[in-house]
């Protein structure tokens, strides 16, 4: 299709992204449901993420794709903010549903697009203040009531020039009250915290704490060992990742708001 090769379990009809133009990349091998394009057209670049097909790793039915994609426009509506990649619309297809969001050239940090280690091109004041960009969000999500599901790297774009930080893929976002009714919810191992293998548990931003300590050591370190070896930053910026990172929620941050004002604090 265009310049670009989609896989799919089954024959299926794109044309729709004419409408707003030629697709020059695509993003086919995610487990959600989802495709993703890159597109250009009379609006320029943008990005179109699409339910309705059948990837080739999805195991899962179309129909269930096409209902979390509706329910996450709220997502992007509600939590408006700088960090998060804006939203322009949402169009029912006749096969599918498309959220289309701003195009942005900035590298994804998520292990599996394979640049995570492009970080190291920001200087180290820029890595600090990209940690201090998605506490911002992070606060402003809590401040609304909102928590986090499957918040990881894989959430996160970096311009490697400005160092400014752009969110994306956190459709997974709710509403205050969660209970994990999953046992092992979704998720990267690496920003989960114990609630979030843990039937029953309470899930909220107290949870959501030990995704963004990690967060910290993306930037700052390795966010699998969070080792001290391994981080760049000052001591006092790596204890207050490690509180975040407390396996015991009641030793953690009492609220985003206070470990992003402890960080912007410590960083200053």
């Amino acid at each position: 299709m265009d310049d670009v090769t989609v896989r799919l379990k089954a024959p299926h009809d794109l044309s729709f992204l004419a409408r707003w133009g030629t697709a020059f990349w695509v993003l086919d091998d995610q487990d959600s449901g989802n495709l993703c394009f890159g597109v250009t057209g009379a609006q320029g670049r943008l990005f179109v993420k699409y339910a309705g097909a059948e990837p080739v790793r999805y195991e899962g039915v179309p129909a269930d794709a096409i209902s979390r994609a509706r329910e996450a426009v709220r997502v992007y509506q509600t939590l408006d903010h700088p960090t998060l990649v804006r939203i322009r619309e949402a169009v029912e297809l006749d096969h599918g549903f498309a959220m289309i969001f701003d195009w942005t050239d900035s590298v994804p940090l998520g292990r599996q697009y394979g640049q995570s280690h492009r970080v190291r091109e920001l200087s180290l004041q820029q890595r600090i203040d990209a940690v201090a960009q998605i506490y911002d969000f992070a606060g402003h999500a809590a401040a609304l009531g909102w928590v986090a599901v499957d918040l990881y790297d894989g959430s996160v774009l970096v311009d490697l020039v400005t160092g400014a930080v752009t969110l994306c893929d956190l459709d997974s976002y709710e509403p205050a009250p969660i209970i994990n009714r999953m046992g092992r919810m979704w998720g990267s191992t690496r920003f989960m915290a114990p609630e979030e293998f843990e039937l029953g548990a309470t899930i909220d931003q107290i949870t959501n704490q030990v995704a963004l300590g990690a967060l910290a050591h993306t930037f700052l370190g390795d966010d699998a060992t969070k080792d001290r070896d391994a981080w760049v930053g000052d001591e006092e910026l790596f204890a207050i990742a490690g509180r975040a990172l407390e396996a015991d929620r009641n030793r953690r941050w009492p609220s985003v708001a206070a470990l992003a004002d402890a960080w912007r604090r410590a960083s200053a």
